[in-house]
């Protein structure tokens, strides 16, 4: 499991960013992009004292598809600021002469859009998500972390039970361990090929709770199994999930968000669920049969080529290949050639992902090897293309 902040730091991380976050509402309409060795968001007009904010790169995907862009062609406009446009050519378009083709496509683009009302989510001077006017504001990281403390204490575990979590440009993520929820996993050959004795593997239940405030995925508490000899984590489909989609939002006088009782009101019952989710993910019946699913995958031995079966399994479950053979270096390692092991080896290449939303995304691939049909580990097993 791919280790982020102490507890500590990610509360005082939040904090900071609820305290220097800014949500705007803005007609499409009035929403320009400008590129000049950067690109620059600015809402309510041309001139010198518009709010102008540096753009982040997935706001940049959210702007690209909201405008109609295929992704590749919208960044090869913005790398290119010598592409100039003819259109100040034309009449009533004197406001875009000498501007980049990027500028004048998105803000005509945007203009068509009219009155259509977009959220620019800001967080220290740059527009880090660009969303519809109706998605939840809410269910932001710092209450939903809050909320989810007050949870993890109700469930009798205290923070040395969190064992990894962090937020990034895109999600908040708690995972959390409870030792009360505890179980073995035993290899079928308790003997590697080499003599050496294979241990019987303890696992904990456990749960992931993750949200985004950038349109990254809803509010969401997923089941867990943590492994505790190397500390490989799988998480399971969602157990509960909330979006972030509700009543259309309102501008205050200085264009931010206005927030009623019967907002706040649903935003409370919303949080408070979390208990419910939390509870859900761990309760015992759950545990024990995922367990015993992870036992049968113990007991199905890889039998065709390895190298075939870790390709099959790659190309179905998404893998890039570094990563393929990141799982096939984890694979020999391990010396247990069974899909348990194949599993084992997926979640133990997620330490190594590059980022922390990859290595979470690697631990949810690792979990789906004990929710495929029997067919399909038997296909997998066998190493058939």
């Amino acid at each position: 499991m791919k280790q982020g902040r102490t507890l500590t730091d990610l509360a005082e991380e939040l904090r900071r960013q609820a305290e220097a976050k800014r949500d705007i509402l803005a007609p499409a309409g009035e929403i320009r992009l400008t590129t000049d060795g950067g690109t620059r968001l600015s809402i309510g007009g041309n001139d010198a004292k518009a709010s102008q904010y540096e753009v982040s790169e997935l706001a940049h995907g959210q702007i690209a598809e909201y405008a109609g862009i295929p992704k590749p062609f919208y960044d090869r406009l913005r790398a290119d600021g010598d592409m100039r446009s003819l259109l100040h050519l034309a009449q009533d378009w004197e406001m875009f002469e000498d501007s980049a083709l990027f500028d004048v496509l998105i803000s005509h683009l945007m203009k068509r859009k009219g009155d259509e009302i977009r959220l620019v989510r800001t967080l220290d001077g740059a527009a880090r998500a660009f969303l519809s006017g109706a998605f939840n504001v809410d269910l932001d990281n710092f209450d939903v972390f809050r909320m989810a403390a007050a949870a993890i204490e109700r469930a009798d575990l205290g923070p040395e039970h969190v064992a990894s979590c962090e937020v990034t440009e895109k999600r908040l993520y708690l995972k959390v361990v409870s030792p009360k929820l505890e179980a073995v996993v035993r290899p079928e050959n308790l003997h590697t090929g080499s003599g050496m004795l294979r241990e019987p593997q303890v696992v904990q239940a456990g749960f992931v709770l993750s949200n985004s405030e950038t349109g990254q995925g809803a509010l969401s508490v997923r089941q867990v199994v943590y492994k505790l000899l190397c500390t490989n984590l799988w998480i399971q489909e969602e157990t509960t999930r909330q979006r972030h989609v509700g009543r259309a939002l309102q501008a205050d006088d200085e264009g931010g968000i206005y927030r009623d009782d019967t907002r706040r009101a649903d935003a409370q019952a919303r949080l408070l669920r979390i208990r419910d989710h939390i509870a859900e993910a761990l309760d015992e019946t759950r545990f024990r049969s995922l367990v015993a699913r992870m036992q049968e995958t113990a007991g199905i031995r890889i039998e065709g080529n390895v190298e075939t079966a870790v390709e099959s399994a790659s190309q179905r479950l998404g893998l890039s290949l570094a990563e393929k053979e990141r799982v096939m270096a984890r694979l020999i390692e391990g010396a247990d050639l069974s899909l348990w092991g194949l599993s084992n080896a997926v979640t133990a290449a997620a330490q190594e992902a590059a980022s922390y939303d990859r290595a979470t995304e690697l631990e949810a691939i690792g979990g789906r090897f004990f929710s495929m049909s029997d067919g399909q580990l038997r296909e997998l097993a066998a190493a058939r293309q």
